[in-house]
């Protein structure tokens, strides 16, 4: 039975290293780790040279999301294990995280400039519109990319 948790967590691990899974461990990453390792609460609480109390305090503040990098990087080492922390973008990649962005940033220049010239009696046709759309995209995303966040 403990080699299973062992299993299951290694198994978690990878789902998150390889970007298919992004939910949260109800239980929370340090219990589900000290579990999985055979390490009792009591262990931890002297390898962090805290209380037992203080130990289960940062396995309830982290399930609360109040627990600081901080304190995860020592509970880690405690458990001679690495914290790893990083923003993923809800796109595949970086470069799609711009992409959408600079195409929501042209469809509303497009939006404004159709408007003005619905005004005028000059709106453009389809072919038209589709390149001056590519055109934008293009010239916004050579821009600065902080004029992707206005």
């Amino acid at each position: 039975m403990k080699h299973l948790s062992v299993h299951q967590l290694d198994d978690q691990i990878r789902q998150y290293v390889n970007g298919q899974r992004f939910d949260r461990i109800p239980q929370g990453w340090i219990r589900s780790s000290r579990t999985a390792i055979g390490m009792t609460l009591k262990q931890l609480a002297t390898r962090l040279e805290f209380s037992v109390p203080a130990a289960k305090n940062f396995e309830m503040r982290e399930v609360d999301e109040a627990i600081t990098l901080a304190s995860l990087r020592k509970i880690a080492n405690a458990m001679e294990m690495d914290l790893v922390y990083y923003f993923k973008p809800k796109q595949d990649s970086l470069d799609d995280l711009l992409q959408i962005r600079a195409e929501l940033k042209a469809k509303e220049l497009m939006e404004s400039s159709n408007q003005a010239m619905l005004l005028e009696n000059q709106e453009a046709d389809n072919k038209n519109k589709s390149r001056e759309y590519d055109r934008l995209i293009t010239e916004i995303r050579n821009q600065k990319l902080s004029s992707l966040w206005d």
